[in-house]
């Protein structure tokens, strides 16, 4: 394993930086547009609220391996256009991660107890105000965990842009592969990269989960 992790250490740092930055674009794109679309939706606008929750459906019934062969294969054809697969996967993977972000905030700001805006109110704080310094950094704190979470699950998802020939950490390791035929040893350099990374992440998740823990009342 050390002599492979030796001989090919330039092409699997140039597989983990790719994976890193697919992660990376994938946050990018879904956690911000999430957060914006959950409150949008719990707080002004029952279309997005209904939105958001049939996109959800959808994503549970669609796996994202199809969802991300569809829109390699049949949508460009449709479209007559040729995408790079590192940008299909971010648009692929960044949707699902939107789409999951925004139903966690959306749900957890629908669980909140009408007295936290009736106490807003009291104090003269704008619909606006009271989301902003109340509800949001109640909901991030009973959220975050969650959150993270499936940050860490896109993280796993990665795995699927080898399939379309993305040059990602798993497709540099196939590569490896079929030119060394060690598969013990290359595919265990694939699960110490996922340990390493991951370990810390559910470690902070359970961190989160009990520090930031909120029983609404």
């Amino acid at each position: 394993m050390f002599e492979i992790l030796t001989q090919y250490n330039g092409l699997l740092l140039k597989g983990f930086f790719t994976t890193l930055k697919l992660l990376g674009l994938i946050i990018v794109v879904g956690v911000p547009l999430g957060v914006w679309f959950g409150t949008y939706g719990a707080r002004h606008s029952r279309e997005v609220n209904i939105l958001v929750k049939g996109l959800k459906f959808m994503t549970k019934v669609i796996p994202v391996l199809v969802l991300l062969f569809w829109l390699h294969f049949p949508l460009q054809a449709i479209l007559g256009i040729v995408v790079d697969p590192f940008w299909t996967t971010v648009i692929a993977l960044g949707f699902v991660n939107f789409v999951a972000v925004a139903y966690i905030v959306q749900t957890d700001l629908e669980l909140l107890p009408a007295s936290y805006r009736e106490v807003g109110l009291g104090l003269g704080l704008s619909k606006a105000q009271i989301v902003r310094y109340i509800e949001l950094p109640i909901m991030f704190r009973r959220t975050f965990a969650a959150i993270l979470l499936n940050q860490a699950v896109m993280l796993e998802y990665t795995l699927f842009a080898s399939l379309i020939a993305v040059p990602e950490l798993f497709r540099v390791a196939q590569t490896i592969n079929s030119i060394t035929y060690d598969p013990v040893s290359v595919y265990s350099l694939i699960v110490v990269f996922f340990l390493i990374i991951l370990v810390p992440m559910h470690v902070l998740v359970s961190y989160f989960k009990r520090k930031y823990k909120v029983i609404y009342v």
